[in-house]
Order: structure tokens, then sequence, then C-alpha cells
């Protein structure tokens, strides 16, 4: 008979394993069972077999997310930190490199933003919001594709409320930062607690009740027990397993859509590429969503630059349009990574349904944790999985 462990976490991204690592603090063993072959989800740090690292994924820390910053130190991360230096943000129009400022219509943002002291988020897309502040032509033409560059996706219909967030800050952290060996580094220190087990390349394929709780069965028959479910994993999937366990869940969590995000990230030595050194790039063609470099934490060979495109295009037309966009050839390319991330794509309302999940787990031992839930940002999964972990232990000590 296989072990049974307090609770059994269906994902290690950050928003499974910060679930698990506020679960040992609480005394509390985990699983953590995840499909891919590593672990990270849309934390994914590229390492080359000469050292050399760069984002594929998510790329900044910031001193806002105090939740976070909380883990750093509780895993003895705090001397990771590696501050980023500066570089700019370009938009990429007519195969040329501009400046934001080149392209705005300054007589409309003079006009238009005023209203930032007036305007107010709530109830409003982040089209109508944004737009309202910037004029027309300044949204449709720059800002619906630099905010869009944030998820990776279309962000005019997004609430406005979940796109960014004021939140206070610490100043014992730099305002934006690394890890002096990538955000990778997090997610190898939390899956190496005593008390949480990662199993990578465990696909769960069913999931049902049993005298101890739940019972988990992977693709290669490996099974599990534990006491309590937590999912951190797309809607999708998440409605897929709870179609049978709590039905009422699942169906609000079939409405919130997703968006597919294919991401290749290119290393290319310094000495081959000119392109200007930046922080990110937005195209106003949607020749790709947005690319982000490792610029601002500087190698004496090497440069990486991650591309994200929406699904949809071959391998090759990616890397064709990465070797256009760069001015160089495929040749060029001393290695390439690839990396298949999930997002949600919130509409107004919501909040509706998430309050729609709540009441479908309530009192179920299922829990559930993930970016769609308050916000997008990983402030927010972590935000998400202590606040379900408060709500495991609190059940827990009622039974």
């Amino acid at each position: 008979m296989s072990e049974t462990f307090d609770v059994a976490i269906v994902g290690a991204g950050i928003s499974g394993l910060s679930f698990a690592h506020h679960a040992a603090s609480a005394g509390l063993r985990s699983v953590v069972l995840e499909a891919a072959a590593r672990a990270g989800g849309c934390i994914q740090t590229a390492r080359t077999s000469n050292g050399f690292w760069f984002e594929l994924g998510t790329h900044t820390l910031y001193n806002s997310y105090g939740s976070l910053l909380d883990i750093l130190v509780a895993t003895q991360l705090r001397d990771a930190v590696a501050r980023r230096h500066k570089a700019p943000f370009r938009l990429f129009v007519d195969g040329r490199v501009r400046s934001v400022s080149s392209e705005l219509a300054l007589g409309e943002l003079l006009a238009t933003a005023w209203r930032i002291f007036t305007e107010r988020k709530a109830g409003r897309t982040v089209g109508d919001y944004y737009g309202s502040l910037v004029g027309k032509r300044n949204w449709q033409r720059v800002f619906s594709p630099l905010l869009s560059a944030v998820p990776c996706q279309r962000a005019d219909d997004f609430p406005a409320e979940m796109l960014f967030k004021r939140r206070p800050r610490r100043k014992d952290f730099p305002r934006t930062f690394t890890l002096v060996q990538g955000l990778s580094t997090l997610v190898d220190r939390l899956a190496q607690a005593n008390a949480i087990e990662l199993r990578c390349n465990a696909s769960v394929q069913k999931i049902g009740r049993d005298p101890q709780g739940f019972a988990l069965t992977a693709n290669d028959g490996s099974t599990w027990q534990a006491r309590s479910l937590a999912l951190a994993v797309p809607p999708e999937i998440a409605a897929q397993i709870l179609a049978q366990l709590a039905p009422a869940a699942a169906e609000a969590l079939s409405r919130i859509r997703t968006a597919t995000i294919d991401s290749t990230g290119v290393v290319v030595a310094k000495d081959r590429l000119s392109f200007p050194r930046i922080l990110g790039l937005v195209p106003l063609d949607n020749a790709f969503s947005s690319a982000v470099s490792r610029d601002v934490v500087p190698d004496d060979r090497w440069r990486g630059i991650a591309f994200h495109f929406r699904m949809g295009l071959t391998r090759d037309e990616r890397l064709d349009r990465i070797a256009t966009v760069l001015g160089i050839s495929r040749c060029d390319f001393a290695e390439v990574f690839e990396h298949r991330s999930f997002l949600p794509s919130p509409g107004l309302g919501h909040g509706e349904i998430v309050k729609a999940i709540a009441r479908g787990i309530a009192g179920s031992r299922v829990f559930l944790t993930g970016n769609y839930f308050g916000g997008l940002a990983i402030e927010d999964c972590v935000l998400r999985s202590k606040s379900e972990v408060s709500r495991l232990v609190s059940e827990s000590a009622t039974k």
C-alpha cells in the first residue's frame, strides 16, 4: 500500500510549490506531482552547458512581492538576490527598434493624462480604463501592445483591477531583482525541502476518493494517497479533474479562458550580435508577443533573448522571425530553448467566477491555487497558496 501524505498537490509551478512550502511550515507533508519533466511552470530558467542562463518565462521579481520575499528569506536565498542593471524597453516598428516616446501622440497624451486623478478601475476593462488615460490613438498604437506584452496576449478585455496592483515595498530588497543563477533557483530550493516530495513526469490520470481522503494514479501506474487535494494547474485541467469530485466548481472553472504561449529563447555570442541592449521589446505588428533579454544581468561572452509567441507558428517560423528581428542568421544561434506555458484570460465578471469556485469546493478537502484568482503576478500566486493552506489548516482543526 502506498504512503499517505497530508496533501497531494497537482502542479509544480510557483503556485504548487509555494502551497507545499506553507503546508510544510504548518507541519504537513506534501507530495507534488508534475506532468512535465521539470518543475517551475511559468518560472523557467534556461541554462547552457557553459554556465550561462536566461529566463524563458517570468523574468523579474519586485520588492513589493512581500509574501514571495518571505519565502526567499525562509529558504535562505536572501544572499542569492542579484540586482538588475537598467536597460530600456523598446518597440519594434517596421523592422526597426524605436523608443516608446517616438510613437506617442504627445498632444493627445497631455490632453488626457489628468484623468489619472479621477478615473477608477472598478468594473472596467484594461482597454477602457487605460485608454481613457492615454487617448484612443495612443492606446491603439502603443499602449495596447505594451500592456498586452505583460500577459503575452491581448489584454484589452482583462479586468483593470487584475493587471497592476499597488503593494507595499520592502526597502531591504532592490526594487527589481533576479537571483544569481536565475529564478529557477527558487524552484529548486523549494523542491528540496524535507517535508516535500516532488515527482516530475507524473501525469495524473485518475483521482478518486478513498477512506484516507484521495487516491491518485499516474500514467505509469504509480499511486498516492492523501488526506487533502490541492490543484495548481490551469483552470481547464482543474475543471476536468473536478468534474466528478466537485461539479459546481468544475463548471465555474470551465468558464475561465486561457491562452497558450510558446516561448523560444536563443543564446548568441556577444560579438555576433549588434542588436541594441534592451530590457524588453514589443512589436506593433504582432510578429511576436514580446521579447525579454538578459541584458540587465550582463555577461562578458553571451546574450540571451526569449521571444514569446501566441500558439500557431511552427518552430522554424519562430526561429526565422527571431533571426530577422535580431538581424542575424539562424546559424548564429549557439543554443535554442523552448517552453510552452498556459496563462488565464480573465474578463469582466471574473470575480463572480472565483466566488462560484469557492462555493463549489467548500468543505470538500479540495484546495485550488494559481494565477487565475486575485491576479497574474507571482505574488498573487503565492498569496493564494498561503490563503488556501490557512483554510486547509483551519478545516483540519475542526474535523
